[in-house]
């Protein structure tokens, strides 16, 4: 179970790198379903492992970040996300929780197969859409401890006309926002996870994370959305047949 268990988490870093989110959408079924963890300790451990890496991302690529679009979305998710964890996740049911989840999932999937993540300098901004992306996410997020990167990074092609690469490095930033911002309202709770588990599930997600930077230039852009698209589909129907 410990092989599998650092798989796993290798291959949420690997996502969070190819794709600019995802890691969550893995991760949380994953320690919900398999190996039993109540919704806010998978949640917690979430926010802790993916906003540590994400955070440490943005701090590198602080110059090549889209800051403007990053701003608008922080500025409506951090404040939802807070809200949502503090005081919509305790008095909602565990089952209705992983039932929200997957039908996050399942439009991230559809999200992706459906529409052509394609740069688009002559695209005008939907604040509108942005905001609206926004408020969603961080419902999302403090609910179930996803950052929301997969969404937020078309949301941003979508709405603001960012090019895919621009809207990966932003959308990890906004992630790394939007998970400070739930993880205190989750310890503010007084939910805590055991902290051996805690570092090996960093150190797993680091390594992932780090290979993922490394060989995401060598790999077809739209091929790795498409079956990344597929696999969020198969394990979103998991979630909702298995909640």
């Amino acid at each position: 179970m410990i092989i599998i268990n650092l798989v796993i988490f290798v291959v949420v870093g690997l996502a969070l790198a190819l794709f600019g989110g995802g890691g969550a959408i893995i991760l949380i079924p994953y320690l919900k379903q398999v190996l039993g963890f109540p919704v806010d300790q998978a949640a917690l451990l979430s926010l802790i492992t993916i906003g540590i890496n994400t955070g440490l991302q943005t701090i590198q690529d602080r110059k090549t970040i889209a800051w403007k679009p990053a701003a608008i979305f922080s500025l409506f998710s951090f404040p939802v996300a807070i809200l949502s964890a503090q005081y919509l996740a305790p008095i909602t049911p565990d089952s209705l929780r992983m039932i929200i989840f997957g039908i996050f999932t399942l439009s991230v999937a559809l999200t992706m197969l459906l529409r052509k993540m394609e740069e688009n300098s002559g695209h005008r901004t939907n604040i509108t859409g942005l905001v609206i992306a926004a408020i969603t996410t961080g419902i999302i997020c403090g609910l179930v401890g996803v950052g929301g990167g997969i969404f937020i990074a078309p949301t941003l092609i979508i709405f603001y006309g960012l090019t895919i690469k621009q809207s990966i490095k932003t959308s990890l930033a906004i992630v790394a926002f939007q998970s400070i911002a739930a993880l205190g309202a989750y310890i503010n709770r007084g939910v805590t996870i055991e902290s051996s588990f805690l570092l090996y599930t960093l150190v797993f997600i680091a390594i992932g994370f780090t290979v993922g930077k490394k060989i995401k230039q060598f790999l077809p852009d739209q091929k790795l959305k498409r079956g990344f698209a597929i696999f969020l589909l198969v394990i979103g129907i998991w979630i909702l047949i298995k909640p």
